[in-house]
C-alpha cells in the first residue's frame, strides 16, 4: 500500500473517482483467524480495503506506517482488550472511526470513551456497514446485496449497533 495515497482524493475531480477509491480503508483485528477472514472477505465483497491483524501489537505496527480510517476492533483480544487498542489508535490516527466488536451487548460506559460505535457480534452485515457509513460517510450502496448476513455466527436477533452519544461523521 502507498503511503502517500490522499485518503480523501480532494484533489481529484468527481469523474476520476470510481467506488472503490471513496471506500474507506479498514483496519480489522480480531484474533480467531475465520472471524478475521470472514470479515475481510464480506468487506472486500462490499468494495472496501482491508487490512487484517491478529493482535494488539500487529494492529499497532500496521498503524504506525499504513493510512486507515476505519479500525474495526474485537473486544477479546490476547495482548489487551480492544478498548485499551482503542484508546492506542487514536493517538496514533485520531481521525480513524473506531468500532467495537463484542459479544456482549452492553459493555461499561469506560469501556467505550475511545471508541465511535460498539456493533455486537451477530448483529446483520447492514449494521455494520451503515456504522460504517454513518462514521465515515462512505457509501451505502452495498447494503443491500446480502441483507440477511451477519457479523459473525451468533445468532441474528441477539445484537444490535449501539453508537456513543455524540459520535459525528468524520472528515479527513
Amino acid at each position: 500500500m502507498d503511503t502517500t495515497t490522499n485518503r480523501t482524493a480532494s484533489n481529484l475531480s468527481n469523474n476520476q473517482l470510481n467506488l472503490t477509491d471513496t471506500l474507506p480503508t479498514v483496519l480489522c483485528v480480531d484474533d480467531d483467524s475465520d472471524q478475521r477472514m470472514l470479515l475481510r472477505a464480506v468487506l472486500e465483497h462490499f468494495g472496501f480495503r482491508v487490512m487484517t491483524a491478529k493482535s494488539a501489537s500487529d494492529a499497532l505496527e500496521i498503524a504506525q506506517w499504513l493510512p486507515f480510517e476505519v479500525a474495526l476492533l474485537d473486544y477479546e483480544l490476547p495482548d489487551m482488550t480492544g478498548a485499551q487498542l482503542a484508546h492506542e489508535i487514536r493517538a496514533i490516527e485520531p481521525l480513524a472511526a473506531i468500532i467495537l466488536l463484542s459479544g456482549c451487548s452492553h459493555l461499561r460506559a469506560g469501556e467505550l470513551i475511545y471508541v465511535d460505535a460498539h456493533v455486537v457480534k451477530g448483529s446483520p452485515i447492514s449494521e455494520l456497514l451503515d456504522t460504517i457509513h454513518s462514521l465515515t460517510g462512505s457509501p451505502q450502496w452495498a447494503q443491500s446485496r446480502w441483507p440477511d448476513a451477519s457479523v459473525s455466527q451468533v445468532p441474528p436477533g441477539e445484537g444490535s449497533v449501539v453508537k456513543r452519544d455524540g459520535a459525528a461523521r468524520r472528515e479527513n
